[in-house]
């Protein structure tokens, strides 16, 4: 319940201001913070569970098995979701292709780190890749 009225607040809250179509790149940072919350909510969830009710116990269980399977479900449904984006965007601007292709490769990475719970802003190699692929890719657009 909490994570689907986090989830609403937070897609109405992106996509009200917004209303040019997203680019490649917001696409990625979307995709990644959603998975990311997603992750973030379930985890935090089953760290309460444990908690309040202990490591052994069936809520808390319950509740690590709900984090492991809906992180992986949001990377698995994300995923296939930006293949088209890529080959357009690539389509658009064929001399970027490889700071695109730099780019997905590190989001692929990042998302696939993300498929785990984690918590909320929890460093990693994979996201410090995504995030250098992501400013290369705004600089290569800059100089353009």
């Amino acid at each position: 319940m909490r994570l689907t009225a986090l989830l609403g607040l937070t897609i109405a809250a992106l996509s009200l201001p917004a209303l040019a179509e997203p680019t490649f790149i917001e696409r990625l940072e979307g995709g990644a913070a959603s998975c990311s919350l997603v992750g973030g909510t379930t985890g935090l969830d089953a760290f309460l569970a444990r908690r309040d009710f202990g490591e052994s116990s069936k809520k808390y269980k319950a509740l690590v098995e709900k984090s492991f399977r809906e992180s992986k479900d949001c990377v698995d449904n994300g995923k296939p979701k930006m293949k088209p984006y890529v080959k357009d965007e690539i389509a658009k601007n064929p001399e970027l292709k490889p700071a695109i292709t730099r780019a997905y490769a590190a989001w692929l990475g990042y998302m696939d780190w993300l498929s785990t719970p984690r918590e909320f802003g929890e460093e990693s190699r994979e996201r410090a890749t995504y995030e250098s692929a992501i400013n290369q890719l705004r600089a290569e657009i800059d100089t353009m």
